[in-house]
């Protein structure tokens, strides 16, 4: 199926077992089915209000995030939907100045940084390449048990985990 975006080839572990782009579920045919099922139980009304909270939840991550721009460096200053787009950006790196050179170093250490939440077992975040854009997380936020604490939980486990880098 060739989905380079979601299988990332700079992985902690032997990418050999990412079965996931060998089989037709892969692919989103199974997403619209999934969409379909949680609007028919949950209504339109439902749907959107757990659509706003979603959002809401984004927006509330992009402004903990600019009140340590230090810390967290946004590609896009508003969320686009449940996308929050990011780099970490460890101790050693906080007095660099923003540029190409500053870019390429975060995108090496963002799949370290993976590697070591997987390895903890606290956190989960996806990441990627754009284009000429190196690795940065792309955090998406869709369970609707989530909590301000939770996305307050996961921006201090990555500084935690990522503040030696």
């Amino acid at each position: 199926m060739s989905a380079e975006y979601l299988f990332m080839q700079d992985k902690l572990y032997d990418v050999q077992y990412d079965t996931g782009d060998k089989v037709i579920q892969c692919g989103r045919h199974n997403d619209i089915f999934k969409l379909w099922l949680m609007w028919r139980s949950k209504g339109t009304e439902g749907f959107e209000k757990q659509m706003d909270r979603l959002m809401e939840l984004s927006e509330y991550m992009v402004k903990r995030m600019k009140e340590q721009p230090d810390k967290f460096h946004l590609l896009l200053p508003e969320p686009e939907c449940v996308n929050v787009s990011f780099w970490y950006v460890p101790k050693r790196l906080r007095s660099m100045p923003h540029g190409p050179e500053k870019e390429k170093i975060l995108g090496k250490i963002t799949p370290i940084l993976k590697g070591r939440m997987m390895q903890a077992g606290t956190l989960m975040i996806g990441y990627q390449p754009l284009d000429d854009t190196p690795n940065f997380f792309r955090n998406i936020i869709s369970n609707i048990a989530v909590r301000e604490s939770d996305v307050d939980h996961l921006m201090a486990e990555l500084d935690r985990l990522g503040h030696d880098l």
